[in-house]
């Protein structure tokens, strides 16, 4: 077929020295012809277009602290069907290879839209905006618990642990620089009286909300029950009846224990005594006078601070001798 059209063109243009690869060459010269008049044939319209704006080249150290359009409206005029299909081919490309930080203004210049041949911009909205580019940081910041509400009488809040205890926030200076520590939104301790594990989210700026979206952290909060402080007197002194206490003699007779009582229980008891046992073992003894410590025993949840006396002296008589018959 090749060697056809040659011939024949041959008979026309006499000899001549086709180049290689002429024929792709022709048809190529035969499709622009084409699409000339395809494009000059058709009517010419002016028309509104949204067209992206693309940021390239940003350094690494810097970020676009601010809001700005990210599409524009260009005017333009040119052939219908070229127009029509620019939209998902035509962007403003913004090069910012070489920014440093501040704000930098961008001219929509006509000119900077690289729109097909046949088209041309007529004008752009908005015809300049700004980037404030500002300096991008890695800060650690602490988290704090904001709790709300008070738990019942008898009660107190010990303490509120987060996990994490901080969070790493990667964003520009002018949004986390002056950021000390982050605060959690409030948790309600209303009514509690025993240690719980929650989940919360952060009280967040919304330009840093943005960045990192809404982080969740488990919350342990620790409740403990107020203790009340009593030294109770006149605890008597018992003997396992092994002991045959009946003969000895225990000086003095009760102790002091100086404790510590959870709120609840001394709410519902009038007689402190009742909560402890004391006793000491004398089992073996030799007749004569001995010191021996107490033992004192307190109810489930209450504790000793202090024993007094630690001590008792026990005296065991001596034993009558026997009758002569």
């Amino acid at each position: 077929m090749e060697t056809l059209v040659k011939q024949s063109l041959n008979r026309i243009f006499g000899s001549w020295k086709w180049p290689k690869n002429w024929v792709l060459k022709l048809l190529s010269l035969f499709f622009a012809v084409f699409m000339w008049y395809f494009v000059a044939g058709e009517d010419n319209v002016d028309m509104t277009v949204k067209v992206p704006v693309e940021v390239i080249n940003l350094p690494q150290d810097l970020i676009v602290a601010n809001e700005y359009k990210k599409e524009l409206e260009i005017t333009v005029s040119g052939p219908r069907a070229l127009i029509r299909n620019m939209a998902s081919e035509v962007s403003r490309t913004v090069d910012l290879s070489n920014a440093t930080p501040g704000p930098v203004v961008i001219k929509n210049d006509p000119k900077a839209i690289p729109v097909p041949w046949g088209v041309q911009v007529l004008r752009t909205k908005p015809p300049e905006f700004i980037l404030q580019l500002d300096k991008l940081i890695e800060k650690k910041l602490p988290l704090h618990a904001v709790t709300t509400g008070q738990v019942p009488k008898g009660y107190t809040l010990v303490s509120v642990l987060l996990e994490p205890a901080e969070i790493t926030i990667t964003a520009s200076e002018a949004i986390i620089g002056k950021e000390t520590v982050i605060n959690t939104l409030p948790l309600d301790i209303s009514g509690l009286t025993n240690s719980t594990m929650t989940h919360t989210s952060l009280e967040l700026a919304r330009e840093i909300s943005d960045l990192i979206g809404h982080p969740v952290v488990t919350a342990s909060i620790i409740i403990e029950e107020k203790q009340v402080h009593r030294a109770v007197k006149n605890i008597p002194i018992t003997l396992p009846s092994a002991d045959n206490g009946a003969k000895l003699k225990i000086s003095p007779p009760s102790v002091t224990a100086h404790s510590s009582i959870p709120y609840s229980v001394s709410q519902k008891i009038s007689d402190y005594t009742s909560l402890f046992t004391a006793t000491i073992t004398a089992a073996g003894l030799q007749p004569g006078t001995h010191k021996i410590k107490v033992l004192v025993k307190p109810a489930e949840g209450v504790k000793i601070l202090e024993i007094d006396p630690p001590e008792v002296t026990v005296t065991v008589p001596t034993p009558a001798p026997p009758v002569q018959k």
